[in-house]
């Protein structure tokens, strides 16, 4: 399959899903054909590297091409709200959608003092909210604009009065009928069955909306020509550090493999960055994984903690950083396993820990956007060394698994 084609901006290689006339012949081969490669329409892969691994490994390239191509739009819409007198933004979408939402979320009360939230799509739809609808604007993240679960939410808002903004990695979806105005982020759509550079495009042109409005509407609160430059150089940053962190994480993952459980802490906006972490865990390799801040932590976990269960700490310098220290101290003397995802120049938690992924540095709630770099290669990694796990499959190849997708998400829903 040509990977230029299939990186190309808005572009999907097929619909999703599996002919139902043929549907109970192909879930009995799953496992020597896995569904979830016909359902997105990609090639099989049985060994290293998988398509996601090429995934993980386009977002350099694919952020950079974001906010490239973007630009002129984002600076547009942050105008638009602000004409609207916008006093709410909520991110809507499911799994890792909505975790784009939680950390942008952050930004938007940081950069355009604007009150912030996040829902699941499908509680949205199940739990209504009082909401100030026409001082809205409902952020609807969908790879694909075609989640029929997402977009019947994106419907409900856009009834009762929110300004829609859509951002996906399909051009022409169904989502992008019901917006008002569509952001279409770089990178093609995804070749395996976990979102990788869905997350980091959507989050980084939702960051640079929240900086654009902060700009215009509160412009001496902060720095924003180089809060933007710094978003801006992401890309080329996370390109130039990409072999060093894929072979950390390898070597990690050699241990990670192993572990009985994952807890991943974070905070402020890297609560969010510790959600789709865990959800990475659970899906590439299926180790249990749970995400949580340092309240949480401290107050509940300390006696889940032991040998058998590894500790991931998220922590650039910001105002959550003594505090995360503490993580690292109970790690430290518990014994218990633990990897710290720090800058460059890490010193107080890089030297409590077991190992160590350093970044290049940048402002808190931007370093979102290269912390799930790590996040990704981790589980990623522990599948391969597993040996047993195809990390694009979700299980889909295992014929129970593969009955479970086709009745939950048949054709046309994704």
């Amino acid at each position: 399959m040509d990977d230029s084609k299939l990186r190309e901006t808005g572009y999907r290689v097929k619909r999703w899903g599996i002919d139902d006339a043929q549907a109970s012949r192909l879930v009995e081969a799953t496992s020597e054909y896995p569904i979830m490669y016909q359902a997105l329409g990609t090639d099989p892969k049985t060994s290293h590297p998988f398509n996601l691994y090429y995934d993980i490994r386009a977002q350099p390239k694919a952020l950079t091409d974001t906010l490239v191509q973007n630009e002129r739009l984002i600076a547009s819409i942050a105008e638009e709200m602000i004409r609207r007198d916008i006093r709410r933004v909520v991110g809507s979408g499911l799994g890792t959608s909505q975790f784009v939402g939680q950390v942008a979320g952050n930004g938007y009360w940081k950069f355009a003092g604007i009150d912030a939230d996040q829902v699941d799509a499908v509680e949205f739809q199940l739990y209504e909210r009082p909401y100030d609808w026409g001082k809205t604007a409902f952020l609807a993240y969908s790879g694909s604009g075609s989640t029929t679960d997402s977009n019947r939410a994106v419907q409900i808002a856009k009834e009762r009065g929110a300004y829609i903004v859509a951002l996906t990695s399909i051009a022409g979806s169904p989502l992008s009928k019901i917006a008002d105005v569509n952001i279409v982020c770089a990178g093609g759509y995804d070749t395996g069955g976990s979102d990788t550079f869905h997350y980091t495009t959507r989050l980084a042109a939702s960051l640079m909306l929240a900086l654009e409005i902060g700009e215009r509407a509160r412009p001496d609160a902060h720095d924003y020509v180089a809060l933007k430059r710094q978003l801006r150089e992401a890309g080329q940053r996370m390109g130039e550090v990409l072999e060093q962190v894929d072979a950390r994480c390898r070597s990690i993952a050699k241990r990670l493999k192993r572990a009985r459980a994952v807890l991943v802490v974070g905070s402020g906006p890297h609560l969010g960055t510790a959600e789709e972490i865990a959800l990475k865990f659970d899906e590439m390799c299926h180790i249990p994984a749970k995400a949580m801040s340092w309240g949480r932590h401290i107050h509940g976990a300390l006696g889940l903690t032991d040998e058998r269960i590894h500790t991931i700490i998220v922590a650039p310098p910001g105002e959550a950083y003594a505090r995360l220290i503490d993580i690292a101290r109970v790690t430290q003397m518990l014994k218990t396993p633990s990897v710290a995802i720090v800058t460059e120049d890490d010193e107080e938690i890089a030297s409590r820990v077991d190992d160590v992924v350093r970044l290049p540095e940048m402002e808190e709630t931007l370093f979102g956007v290269m912390a799930i770099l790590p996040g990704q290669l981790l589980p990623y990694y522990c599948a391969v060394e597993l040996g047993d796990v195809n990390p694009d499959c979700q299980r889909s190849d295992v014929p129970k698994h593969a009955r479970v997708w086709h009745m939950m998400f048949p054709p046309g829903t994704h």
